[in-house]
């Protein structure tokens, strides 16, 4: 047969069939932006140019860029495969038809490619020529994000346009693939009756139900019982699987079982509404059900990540202002051989010798270490090399009592074997006793817990914190094995600045202190704030194009769900129709069956979310200081957005679903 003419069928085909191909194409276009512009921002000069960082943290943007690409492709892979299975189920009749009217498969084959082509070439054309435009747009939002100021400029990346050609031209060849062999291992007669194919009415899947139920209940004990942050990591993992698994079983099973339980209340069954919605979300519920469970993991994926980017960057300055309680920090070593003079003479030299203008000097002493704990007696032992425990660790300062009296203005006196404590994983009593190293020791009193918040690093949230002071430092030595991992006799010094940092003078100062006191640590609030945004701020740029590709997933399977089912129910309705239903009767049944098949995966999606609030709390406490009052009302912001954008998809989509049923007329 003539290939022009096989050209203008398959050009025909796809406008016959756009209510399927166009959303498919669309949705295939939006993948493509968000992959091109992930790419393209990944290889921006901007960000790093010529392999050096364009400011400081752009290696850690680069690196979530790259995993949000990887992400992105598998889930691509995913939704472009579903959207094309039921773009080819509504196709297969009339690809049928032409082989009975005695097209080859030849012809065929010919007519699929050139479809798959136009579909390909538009979605991966549009992407990549809107993402070119959007590129810039997206680089100032990422320097906005990240507080940096904007750039001038508009570049265009050929790798980024190589890479994303030749991976969905590979998807769409694999989809082609696919479809052409699930055409060629059928007849024609078999193509025709393929929409004609009922179901069975489901049964109950008793194995399903119980391991439904088993793996939720895991998984929801994992999250809610998880209280160190170790123990997150590991729950974290096994909650995500088991209420994934449990939620796939439970809506194919349990869905099933509540509406045979509605089919035997003879009551609720026999009423005109509720004889059709659950006569007929029986008769599709294992089909729907796993579409539900679909949207339902996704709707959870979109909220938890926005909830963690949100957070992220809602704690940003509150953060920088709780770990960095001085505009610089010194953190040395302290020595034997260097006095406590020494190292403010050396922190006065350097700051006239980088013309800085610092004040408020203030110094702290103690030794740094880390503790195992016998968390049944509540001993504080020592950490040996290769015998460390993460989730039964605590960071413990030690500090003598001539250094806490002077710190805090005090003139508190210990007698020997007494003690005074700060702990933040239990309460402390005053006159208990604490079992360090083996040695029992009285708590004479307890430590406030803002008073010595200057000089512990409050940075390191991955492990309790306690606080000891003891009678003086022959006490500390005698009582702490040096051998313990982590042993770090440390001076703390924090001091304000009278103006602006800049780059120069701060590698100026450092280099004169270690000229006096060799190496130490010295940190700058205003650039660890620039390094603080770009890492979180990055997170949560790829959070928000991660969301987004989620979203977009599960806009699609709803709106497919719903062309499907509306295409599938037309008929039964046309013939409840002709039995005496009325088109009233029969739209309140429709808005009942839909509202039931949109509603339940978010509602389940979102007490996913509150069960998992707890473990993924415990979560982000790895990166930043977590404030409750934020981080719940991150949770309240990001439902309340999430359900808006729900529901208006539900009133689009169920809109389609009455066309499709009752003809363009419908309301």
């Amino acid at each position: 047969m003539n290939n022009h003419l096989l050209f203008k069928m398959a050009v025909s085909g796809i406008k016959k069939n756009k209510r399927t191909v166009l959303p498919y194409i669309l949705v295939g276009a939006i993948t493509v932006l968000i992959f091109y512009t992930l790419q393209a921002i990944a290889c921006s000069k901007y960000v790093m140019n010529d392999g050096v960082a364009a400011f400081k943290g752009a290696n850690y943007i680069v690196v979530f860029l790259k995993i949000g690409s990887v992400a992105v492709s598998l889930f691509a892979l995913v939704f472009l495969f579903y959207g094309n299975q039921f773009v080819m189920k509504g196709r297969r009749k009339e690809l049928g038809l032409y082989g009975v009217l005695g097209l080859s498969k030849k012809n065929m084959t010919f007519i699929m490619f050139v479809e798959s082509f136009i579909q390909a070439f538009i979605s991966i054309g549009i992407g990549v020529v809107v993402g070119a435009f959007l590129n810039k747009i997206m680089i100032l939002l990422l320097y906005k994000l990240i507080h940096r100021p904007y750039v001038r400029g508009l570049e265009f990346q050929v790798k980024a346009l190589v890479v994303t050609v030749l991976l969905f031209s590979c998807i769409y060849a694999a989809c082609f693939i696919y479809n052409l062999i699930s055409v060629r291992i059928g007849n024609p007669i078999e193509l025709l009756r393929s929409e004609n194919i009922g179901e069975k009415e489901p049964k109950v899947n008793v194995i399903f139900f119980i391991i439904g139920i088993f793996t939720i209940f895991v998984g929801y004990y994992k999250a809610l019982n998880a209280s160190t942050i170790f123990e997150s990591l590991e729950s974290l993992v096994i909650a995500i699987i088991m209420v994934s698994i449990g939620t796939y079983m439970l809506f194919i099973s349990g869905s099933i079982f509540v509406l045979k339980m509605l089919k035997k209340n003879k009551k609720f069954y026999f009423r005109t509404k509720h004889f059709i919605s659950v006569s007929n979300l029986m008769f599709r519920m294992k089909h729907n059900a796993a579409g539900l469970a679909s949207i339902c993991i996704l709707s959870t994926a979109v909220i938890l990540l926005m909830v963690c980017s949100g957070t992220l960057m809602a704690l940003g300055e509150q953060n920088i202002n709780a770990m960095y309680l001085y505009d610089m920090t010194i953190i040395g070593n302290r020595t034997s051989d260097i006095s406590d003079k020494e190292y403010e003479d050396a922190v006065n030299y350097a700051i006239d010798k980088s013309g800085l203008e610092l004040k408020d000097l203030t110094s702290r002493k103690y030794v740094e270490s880390l503790c195992g704990v016998d968390l049944d007696s509540h001993k504080l032992v020592a950490i040996k090399k290769k015998s460390l425990d993460l989730s039964k660790t605590r960071t413990v300062y030690f500090m003598t009592l001539d250094d806490y009296n002077k710190a805090v203005g005090t003139s508190i006196t210990l007698n020997q074997g007494e003690i005074l404590r700060y702990s933040s994983a239990e309460n402390v009593e005053v006159n208990s006793t604490l079992n360090i190293y083996g040695k029992e020791l009285k708590v004479k009193d307890t430590i406030e817990k803002d008073s010595l918040k200057c000089g512990f690093d409050p940075q390191m949230s991955l492990f309790d914190k306690e606080i000891v002071v003891l009678q003086n430092q022959n006490s500390i030595e005698e009582l702490v094995d040096k051998e313990t991992l982590f042993y770090y006799p440390t001076m703390y010094i924090g001091l304000n600045e009278n103006k602006k940092i800049d780059t120069m003078q701060l590698e100026s100062f450092k280099k004169a202190l270690e000229e006096k006191i060799g190496d130490v640590r010295v940190n700058c609030k205003d650039e660890e704030r620039k390094e603080f945004y770009s890492i979180y701020g990055g997170t949560f740029f790829v959070g928000i194009f991660l969301a987004s590709l989620f979203l977009i997933a599960t806009v699609m399977i709803i709106y497919y769900k719903q062309m499907s089912e509306g295409m599938e129910d037309q008929k039964r309705f046309k013939i409840l129709s002709n039995a005496g239903l009325t088109e009233k009767e029969a739209k309140k049944t429709i808005k009942s069956q839909v509202m039931i098949m949109f509603f339940l995966p978010v509602v389940t999606a979102i007490l996913h979310m509150v069960v998992a609030s707890k473990i993924l709390r415990l979560f982000i406490s790895m990166l930043v200081i977590v404030d409750s009052f934020t981080f719940n009302m991150s949770i309240l912001a990001v439902c309340l957005v999430f359900l808006t954008v729900y529901a208006v998809v539900y009133k689009k989509t169920s809109k389609q679903y009455y066309q499709i049923v009752y003809g363009s007329d419908a309301a």
